[in-house]
């Protein structure tokens, strides 16, 4: 069954379908920076697969993916979210997100931690807590998104996974390819196919060619190895 044809999800429904968000005043708001509904669907059905104790979600927005996520995780009838976004110059965002949850009656499976992400990776360390998986959805930048992998390597045990949305962009996809040469993780097929499309053809193509494909991608870690840095170059565009 589709995410979008479950009967407990009518809120993740109005986001994906209907394009809008609720505000804690009631009013409605035109959803913006959401995970697409096959990305969506997706990640709703690894989580629901893979069963995870601890997910750890890197940017929230108006918790469209927090919501696939939560609504697994409920469904599995365990584990727990913790998102982190720090809503720089957006705190509507946070409140519609954090009401989006609370209107969902997921609020007991979830956590919301108002800092940038390195800081709340960081404490995750700090409080030697493992996660089962990671979406990194956050700062696209190259810098950031390096970032938040690289503390997302350290979370996570064999066996456990990240997963990268908007990998579309140049940026996330060098940090995906930095994981793929410096890192020992295998890809999960989870019936995504591939998208090169772009308003400009010719980009388009050029997406095509890098094999810069816009859905999401998975990698389930397969040991803690990495290179002793002799020969460490971030791979280029």
């Amino acid at each position: 069954m589709s995410i979008l044809e479950m009967p407990d999800n009518t809120v993740l429904r109005e986001a994906l379908v209907d394009g809008t968000v609720t505000h804690p005043d009631g009013h409605k708001l035109k959803v913006v920076a959401n995970v697409n509904p096959n990305c969506c669907s997706a990640l709703h059905d690894i989580v629901r697969d893979r069963k995870p104790q601890l997910v750890v979600e890197i940017g929230m927005a108006y918790g469209v993916s927090t919501l696939a996520i939560l609504s697994a995780l409920e469904a599995n009838g365990q584990g727990r979210l913790i998102s982190i976004d720090p809503y720089i110059g957006w705190p509507t965002g946070r409140l519609v997100a954090l009401n989006q949850v609370e209107r969902a009656g997921l609020s007991e499976r979830h956590e919301h931690w108002h800092e940038c992400s390195y800081l709340g990776l960081a404490r995750l360390m700090e409080k030697s807590l493992l996660a089962d998986f990671v979406y990194i959805d956050g700062n696209h930048n190259f810098d950031y998104a390096f970032t938040d992998f690289f503390l997302s390597d350290k979370l996570i045990a064999p066996g456990g996974l990240i997963g990268f949305n908007d990998v579309g962009w140049r940026s996330v996809f060098r940090v995906i390819r930095f994981l793929q040469k410096y890192r020992r993780y295998r890809e999960i097929d989870v019936g995504l196919g591939k998208s090169y499309r772009s308003r400009n053809a010719l980009f388009a193509l050029i997406r095509r060619i890098e094999g810069r494909s816009s859905d999401d991608r998975y990698f389930e870690k397969i040991d803690n190895w990495e290179p002793d840095g002799s020969c460490l170059q971030i791979p280029g565009p």
